[in-house]
């Protein structure tokens, strides 16, 4: 299966978004986040939809400080916010992330 697209929630300055719903990721192919924008002003949640505690991981870029992968533990039923360099996990205009399907995602463009 392809990766799952996250497109980036744009917040307009002096005002506000609902939040996105926070799509599935792909249990073997993760999920791709548009990433094209200046890194400082993106957000990504994690959202664990499963039972117990579980991890995802933001693979490494390929910049030259893209030296190793990250990974984020999120507890069961609860949403984590990551922000990342664009540097060190940024590919192709993406960040690639990957873990189980119980794992949600969506993100958000600072003004």
């Amino acid at each position: 299966m392809a990766a799952t697209a996250i497109a980036l929630t744009k917040i307009p300055l002096n005002g506000g978004v609902e939040l996105p719903a926070a799509a599935a990721l792909d249990g073997t192919a993760g999920a791709e986040i548009q990433f094209d924008e200046q890194d400082t002003k993106i957000v990504i949640l994690i959202e664990n939809s499963g039972s117990s505690a579980g991890d995802v991981t933001f693979k490494a870029g390929n910049g030259i400080q893209g030296v190793a992968d990250l990974v984020v533990n999120v507890a069961n039923g609860k949403t984590k916010a990551v922000v990342l360099e664009s540097g060190a996990f940024k590919k192709a205009g993406k960040v690639y992330v990957t873990g189980a399907a119980t794992m949600k995602a969506a993100a958000l463009l600072l003004p």
